[in-house]
């Protein structure tokens, strides 16, 4: 008996330090952040802000003003409406502006963004691996070739790269799936 106890101590003081190395169970693995040795530095013209313990938080979709200077305005065009834009100077978002225009076809993914196959697939020159996107924020997923505009927040997830912003997030959210796009560069 003595010796199940002990054996049955030795396993909960194995176990304690492990518990602590999980994902919860509802997070998928896939949406959390790298370990910050690994974190790439943001590429993108995207303001970075910093906390009050001066710890930096994930880049803002808004351009900073150097990045503004370097961006290309955008229209999209949804049924009668016009969403105004703004494509980043990364090249990624560089070879999509030598696609426009485009008319896409738009479906809803996970209820946190409108997603469209591209024709051709974008440049990922110098761009992180991954990254995350808050709602308003143009990106590109680079396994699906897909243009992606996010209305809600997404976490860290391989692929991401962000490539600009729009300015009407009801515009977009409250489309249907199947919906048709039209992107142009602003007159």
């Amino acid at each position: 008996m003595h010796l199940k106890t002990l054996a049955l101590a030795a396993m909960c003081v194995l176990a304690l330090p492990l518990a602590g190395c999980s994902t919860p169970s509802n997070v998928p693995a896939s949406t959390t952040e790298p370990p910050s040795s690994t974190t790439e530095p943001p590429s993108s013209p995207l303001e970075t802000s910093t906390a009050v313990g001066g710890s930096a938080s994930q880049p803002s979709p808004v351009p900073s003003s150097a990045a503004a200077a370097d961006s290309t305005p955008i229209t999209i065009d949804v049924g009668d409406e016009t969403v105004t834009g703004t494509l980043s100077s990364n090249a990624t978002a560089r070879s999509l502006i030598q696609q426009l225009p485009l008319t896409l076809s738009f479906r809803d993914y996970g209820g946190q963004e409108k997603i469209s196959d591209l024709p051709e697939a974008l440049s990922l020159d110098g761009v992180p691996a991954g990254d995350s996107a808050e709602p308003l924020t143009i990106g590109y997923y680079a396994p699906d070739q897909a243009l992606v505009l996010y209305y809600e927040s997404v976490g860290y997830c391989r692929g991401i790269v962000r490539i600009g912003s729009f300015d009407d997030l009801a515009a977009i959210r409250d489309q249907t799936s199947g919906f048709t796009a039209r992107l142009a560069p602003a007159d």
